[in-house]
């Protein structure tokens, strides 16, 4: 009955920490980008007026590309030799911290495989059986391996729907999965829309 709970507790906290993460960072985003177009508000008055049914749209709008300039500036700087020690001492700091160094790790592995900036990124998307035969989703293969009998497996990621962050790890035969003949990106386009961003046909063959 303790292991029940137990797993079951890890397993709920498994789920909801990237989904709370992925909202938090998105508000995080949104709240800064509000409160950088109400700086900017008060210059831009001397531009646009201020009874124009877009002003505060407008204000908003600079302020997400404050954000979005400064991500860029960040990044630029994390590539340089002082920036990379920086980023590396601030890992450090995150990674010896219980949970959050678990945290952390997972979600910048996932952040890095999406975006392709790292080595360990999804190489294809392909169809498997899952959860039971007959019924069809999206793996995408992170890597391979061979057993001592020579055969050929794909090692899978399955994310969940509409949040891609959480999921399954898979080992399958590669004989045991079709190309699905989309990209990665596209792939993940028809994950976070539930299938409703995807093409009319499939290479499914029953």
């Amino acid at each position: 009955m303790g292991n029940k709970i137990k797993n079951s507790f890890l397993a709920g906290l498994a789920i909801t920490i990237p989904i709370a993460l992925t909202v938090y960072v998105l508000q995080f985003i949104f709240k800064i980008a509000i409160t950088l177009g109400g700086e900017v508000s008060d210059p831009l008055t001397q531009l646009v007026d201020v009874t124009f049914p877009g002003f505060d749209l407008l204000s908003s709008i600079i302020g997400l590309m404050i954000v979005i300039i400064y991500l860029i500036l960040v990044g630029a700087l994390a590539r340089n030799v002082l920036g990379k020690r920086v980023v590396k001492w601030i890992e450090k700091v995150f990674k010896n911290i219980p949970l959050i160094g678990m945290i952390y790790t997972t979600s910048k592995q996932i952040i890095e495989s999406l975006s392709g900036g790292s080595t360990n990124s999804f190489q294809k998307v392909v169809y498997i059986q899952y959860p039971r035969k007959g019924i069809w989703t999206l793996g995408f293969v992170t890597s391979e391996s061979t057993n001592e009998s020579s055969e050929e497996f794909y090692h899978l990621f399955v994310p969940t729907t509409p949040n891609p962050t959480s999921g399954f790890f898979l080992i399958i035969p590669k004989e045991d999965t079709a190309d699905a003949g989309v990209d990665v990106e596209e792939g993940f386009r028809m994950i976070v829309s539930s299938g409703i961003v995807s093409s009319n046909k499939n290479s499914i063959i029953k």
